[in-house]
């Protein structure tokens, strides 16, 4: 990385995190967006700009978050927001919020931990199911799904349908047992 900009990032890095904050509209993946732009700008031996200025080096790093943020195949996406959307599916119609009754800082730990129990849980699934949800969650449509595997429509729907019902209902069974609820 060129010193300049590791200096721009030292000096300004609360800077790049409110901007960051507004790109992701202060999604719980914020830091991570963050922590991931600073990394790959860590891994580029050169940087071209003309201008090695704060306003030069701010764009460049803005439009990078942005871009990271925003595209379905940028490095950010498929580390990290592909798996948070996968498993943000399974939990959509459960609030959160009320199911736990703690601090908002509190929050981030506990919605970790609620990510650390969907994982498990989709490890859980049974291979055939589990296969089939990781297509339909890569190619993002059931039409998709039936033209690449030549499984009827209805059968995959009704199968992942099936995985989600079962991740949702573990889940929630998980945390009613964590928060001492019957």
């Amino acid at each position: 990385m060129n010193k300049e900009v590791e200096k721009y990032i030292t000096v300004n890095y609360y800077k790049l995190l409110q901007i960051t904050k507004k790109i992701t509209k202060n999604h719980d993946l914020t830091q991570d967006l963050l922590h991931e732009v600073i990394i790959q700008l860590y891994q580029k031996e050169h940087i071209n700009l003309k201008f090695y200025d704060d306003c030069s080096i701010k764009y460049y790093i803005v439009s990078i978050i942005r871009i990271n943020w925003i595209s379905k195949t940028s490095p950010f996406y498929y580390k990290v927001r592909r798996e948070f959307l996968k498993y943000d599916s399974f939990i959509s119609n459960v609030n959160i919020d009320s199911l736990f009754e703690v601090s908002e800082e509190q929050k981030f730990f506990e919605k970790q931990k609620l990510f650390d129990i969907l994982e498990k849980e989709y490890s859980e699934l049974t291979w055939f199911h589990k296969s089939l949800m990781d297509l339909y969650l890569t190619l993002g449509s059931v039409n998709k799904v039936a033209k690449h595997t030549e499984i009827p429509k209805s059968s995959i729907i009704k199968y992942i349908k099936e995985s989600k019902d079962q991740i949702r209902n573990n889940v929630i069974q998980k945390l009613n047992d964590y928060n001492g609820y019957e």
